[in-house]
């Protein structure tokens, strides 16, 4: 049985049971909804927005709502948030509003959500439409807003450190690993990779590997349209494993999680070069207030980020597409409900959706919204900013695959540990039809 037939048939016993104690309670539901003095109490898990940014958008939200506050918990790690958004469902007590990232879940837990033409009708037109499709279900059901867009494979690099050791941003993968040869021979980690976390290691195998082949190859597979181990995947699967036999990654790379390891105790520990990232991470480019570096090694060095020079035949660029979303729970009283979709409305294409985009914690999905930055930035930051920009701009590709297999990016990861491990690539994909 799959994990989501097991989650649902989980719901489904513990409504039954939450229905038939509803039967010897009060028919009246106000009192779940507000507290004696009629304000509006909502509960809010997710593991966006991240301790620093919260205070700044719920400050800004109750100031515009009064009366309506909010209950964030929060896991930095996603892997945790949906083991325990998981628990959350299964005990009959979804939060009120969830966090969701589109992919090959996504429709499992689009089953606890509002549909959002109940309660965005009049506001939602303002929302990037590729990104609407993205948090549209396979039955056609718009499931959640999206609320921030990345993209992958960037990097983060250290130029300081760089400069010392006369080294230069690599163009070709010959320059990659000449490179990655020449931080090695100073002492220093190469190019800090979290392989460890299946979904990075599935992001960035989708963005290399439409550089083999036609492209989109890998999109194809995920449908089952045709087989894991086609020849432009099982290319791109050869070159996912020379990245670890040619040193351009850390040694036991397989067994560093992206956060904090790769970031922190490599990267910002100034013991590695660079930090494979999506461009979420270009905000510590600058030196705003939600900077990551302060009390740490790396602290005064300047910092800049790249997109992850080509690998395979052809220049596909980054991948793109939501990287946040939030859903309303279905299960919620109909004034949470409302109060929740002011909630989604602020950070969708309100003030929050501003404030947010200016901690470049992601990218703008709202019409006529732009990244605001500060004049007195680094140039070097500035540059990132603008190359993270105009390459998501320009994506052709989806970060995230579409799939029925809801553990399709953590099978697919697993995958991808096993290659690198040194297992044959094409066997290794082929347990993926």
């Amino acid at each position: 049985m799959s994990p989501s037939k097991n989650l649902r048939i989980g719901v489904a016993m513990a409504a039954a049971a939450g229905l038939a104690l509803a039967g010897c309670g009060s028919s009246d539901d106000a009192g779940d909804s507000a507290t004696g003095d009629g304000d509006i109490e909502l509960t809010f898990h997710s593991w966006l927005p991240t301790q620093a940014q919260w205070p700044e958008l719920i400050a800004a939200f109750e100031e515009e709502n009064p009366g309506i506050t909010i209950t964030f918990t929060r896991e930095e790690d996603y892997a945790a948030f949906k083991t325990n958004l998981d628990n959350e469902i299964l005990a009959g007590e979804t939060p009120d509003l969830f966090g969701i990232q589109v992919g090959s879940s996504f429709d499992d837990y689009a089953d606890y959500a509002q549909s959002v033409d109940d309660y965005a009708s009049d506001w939602i037109d303002s929302v990037n439409a590729t990104a609407l499709e993205q948090t549209t279900t396979s039955d056609g059901t718009l499931a959640a807003v999206p609320v921030l867009l990345a993209g992958m494979e960037y990097y983060l690099y250290n130029k300081t450190l760089m400069n010392e050791l006369g080294l230069t941003l690599p163009a070709t993968y010959d320059e990659l690993v000449a490179v990655s040869q020449a931080a090695r021979e100073a002492g220093y980690s190469p190019f800090a990779m979290g392989a460890a976390d299946t979904w990075h290691a599935a992001d960035f195998f989708v963005w290399m590997s439409n550089q083999f082949g036609d492209g989109g190859d890998v999109y194809k597979a995920a449908k089952g349209e045709i087989p894991w181990d086609s020849d432009s995947l099982v290319e791109a699967a050869t070159a996912w494993q020379k990245l670890f036999t040619d040193g351009v990654f850390q040694d036991a790379a397989t067994t560093v999680t992206t956060y904090p390891q790769a970031r922190d105790d490599f990267f910002l520990a100034r013991k590695a070069i660079a930090f494979p990232t999506g461009s979420w991470h270009v905000g510590m480019a600058l030196d705003g207030p939600d900077q990551e570096q302060p009390g740490t090694a790396a602290e005064a060095d300047e910092i800049g980020m790249a997109l992850f020079p080509t690998i395979g035949a052809n220049d596909a660029g980054a991948t793109s597409g939501v990287d946040f979303a939030i859903a309303i729970s279905s299960d919620s009283s109909s004034q949470k409900q409302a109060a929740a979709a002011k909630f989604v409305e602020f950070m969708a294409v309100g003030t929050g959706q501003q404030l947010w985009v200016n901690t470049l914690q992601g990218f703008p999905v709202a019409d006529g919204v732009s990244i605001e930055i500060a004049d007195n930035e680094p140039q070097l930051g500035k540059d990132s900013v603008a190359l993270v920009t105009d390459t998501l701009a320009a994506s052709a590709y989806a970060r995230k695959l579409a799939s029925d297999n809801a553990s399709l990016e953590n099978d697919l990861g697993i995958v991808l540990q096993n290659i690198a491990a040194g297992a044959d690539p094409a066997s290794e994909l082929a347990t993926l039809n």
